[in-house]
């Protein structure tokens, strides 16, 4: 696995930054996004937009707010 890029998040007002991983699989890739101690796996669907999953299974327990930054804040990357 490659090593981590720390991504900038703008949330409510202060600045957060995150490790994001990209990880390929042959022509798909996957971003695992470590947020405290949870990691959001986010991948394109059909029609290019970015799903968010949960690592293991697990409930998500990440404000949708946050959340949806993180997203917002890849997309504008690419």
């Amino acid at each position: 696995m490659e090593e981590p890029i720390l991504i900038p998040v703008e949330y409510q007002g202060e600045t957060l930054e995150f490790p994001v991983t990209v990880v390929t699989f042959g022509y798909a890739y996957q971003l695992h996004v470590q947020v405290g101690d949870q990691r959001l796996i986010l991948e394109k669907d059909n029609e290019g937009n970015f799903r968010v999953m949960q690592d293991k299974g697990e409930p998500v327990k990440i404000d949708k707010g946050l959340m949806q930054a993180i997203v917002s804040t890849i997309e504008g990357l690419g």
